[in-house]
């Protein structure tokens, strides 16, 4: 990634000045904030003494969230006597940059008050993000009020750092959340000197890293709305992409979808959070495991493997879930319902309780955050790459359509070509796992080839593999009501022959959608 530096071209605006915000923010506990300025690591880097100022943001929308909606905050910031308008875009990272990295476009003007200038939006370059109808209906949403403390550090000659750390609140009405954070800007340098400088600040003061910017937090107060979970975006790799392109980018993808999905997860209204985060690790795994005789790193192999019992902390509240939302309140909606499914269901949602908290605990563990700032460090890095062999070096330069087909061509023949699908649970375990893995290795490719070929054959996987999914949730959803502490049995066995019955009408239907995928043409020759 290119240095953080204004933006030249906009430079030419009357009043206004564009930079490319590059930056990492890390979560600290309130009682930890005021150690880390002062941490060795800190003082041993600085360049020069640690500024301390209070700043008051004032931040503007309209009252349908037109610019929020549009992907841009607008505020006016007052730091002593000077107020600084800026427009900033609330998150312009594209699929190539670092995970775990906000990248962001903003535009700033020094202006006479808390009072916003409204004129300057219609200069060339920003008019586009603050629509001229939208300028007159702007008004305060939310107000951040905190104390920073800065100070530049140098990790080496051609790397310099913002680091600060904040504390106060974000206020919109009556309510409020408090700031205890540490931002990391990148002035100068590369990328990776941003992990570098996170896993030695986590190594003295327990730290997460941050996702959501202050604008984020003040929208979520305005609207009361719960985050969302995030879907994955897609990878868009190229004919031109090589190997090691290829590798950085997948992997940078699953690490941004894991993060992207952590508000989600810790703020308890969807357990979809915790699900996409799962999948996110797994994607991981599967992504390092197919490039990992090329890459050959100890220290990944680790890091990946850390990540898989992280991925066992997050699983049991995810099966509960399934089970209330795929089993009981589907059949409570049943005119047929047993009497007793009221009760099962508040046992249910009771014995997930404890998975949940689990999960959370583990995101909030301070060696998840490690692993994660670990990984993204060596990546970035990039001595996996300077440093390979000859042969590994050429294999990684090569472009990813060289071993795409023929990855996918193993992973296909890993399933057989049995004419019918086996019987034995196990077995049906095993082409499970298989088929979700082709899955996961046709999404990393499927941008190298024509749409109209891999439709076809993704449609006719994922009916497949949705149907022995459902198979496999059936199968723990039986498991769980039997081990239910304290329901009545005649409930369990209504609920379990529900299972039943759905799950007979999928087996039906395998032998069809096995014989369609089958028959569908792969993609990649």
């Amino acid at each position: 990634m290119p240095q953080a530096k204004p933006d030249t071209a906009a430079n030419s605006q009357p009043g206004g000045t564009a930079f490319r915000e590059v930056e990492l923010k890390l979560h600290v506990a309130p009682a930890d904030l005021a150690r880390v300025a002062a941490l060795p690591a800190v003082r041993e880097l600085a360049d020069g003494p640690a500024v301390v100022s209070h700043l008051r943001t004032v931040y503007f929308d309209t009252p349908d969230l037109r610019l929020f909606a549009n992907g841009v905050a607008f505020r006016v910031r007052r730091d002593g006597d000077r107020f600084i308008q800026t427009l900033k875009t609330v998150n312009s990272a594209t699929p190539g940059d670092s995970a775990a990295v906000a990248v962001r476009r903003e535009w700033e003007w020094v202006v006479a008050g808390e009072t916003p200038d409204f004129t300057v939006l219609a200069a060339e370059g920003v008019a586009g993000l603050v629509p001229a109808d939208a300028r007159d209906a702007l008004r305060p949403l939310f107000v951040t009020e905190f104390r920073r403390t800065a100070v530049m550090v140098r990790p080496d000659a051609a790397t310099t750092i913002e680091l600060a750390v904040d504390e106060g609140r974000v206020t919109a009405g009556t309510a409020s959340v408090p700031i205890s954070e540490v931002e990391l800007e990148l002035k100068a340098g590369r990328v990776a000197r941003l992990f570098d400088l996170a896993l030695r600040l986590q190594r003295a003061v327990p730290m997460r890293i941050g996702t959501e910017s202050k604008a984020e937090l003040g929208l979520r107060l305005v609207t009361g709305r719960l985050p969302p979970p995030v879907g994955s975006e897609p990878l868009g790799l190229s004919p031109v992409t090589t190997v090691a392109e290829a590798y950085r980018h997948i992997v940078r993808h699953a690490l941004r979808q894991f993060l992207a999905n952590e508000a989600c997860a810790l703020a308890g209204g969807d357990v979809e959070g915790l699900h996409r985060m799962r999948v996110a690790l797994r994607r991981l795994r599967i992504a390092h495991r197919l490039f990992a005789p090329l890459i050959g790193s100890v220290e990944a192999d680790r890091l990946v493997a850390e990540s898989r019992a992280m991925a066992k902390q997050l699983g049991p509240a995810r099966g509960w879930d399934v089970l209330l939302t795929g089993v009981i309140d589907p059949l409570s909606a049943n005119p047929k319902a047993p009497p007793g499914l009221p009760i099962l269901a508040a046992a249910a949602r009771s014995a997930g309780a404890g998975p949940a908290r689990q999960a959370v605990a583990a995101i909030l563990a301070p060696h998840g955050t490690t692993t994660v700032l670990g990984l993204a460090a060596w990546l970035e890095d990039g001595r996996w790459l300077a440093n390979a062999g000859k042969d590994s070096r050429a294999a990684l330069d090569a472009p990813v359509t060289s071993v795409a087909g023929p990855w996918l061509s193993a992973r296909l023949a890993k399933l057989g070509k049995p004419a019918k699908l086996p019987d034995e649970p196990k077995e049906r375990e095993k082409l499970r796992r298989r088929l979700r893995t082709l899955r996961y290795v046709a999404e990393f490719f499927r941008g190298l080839y024509p749409e109209s070929a891999t439709l076809p054959f993704l449609a006719a996987l994922d009916s497949l593999l949705a149907a022995h999914d459902a198979d496999h949730d059936a199968a723990t959803g039986r498991k769980m009501l039997a081990a239910l502490p304290g329901a009545d049995p005649r409930t369990v066995a209504a609920a379990v022959a529900w299972i039943d019955r759905q799950a007979d009408k999928r087996r039906k239907a395998l032998p069809e959608l096995w014989k369609r995928f089958r028959d569908t043409p792969v993609f990649w020759t």
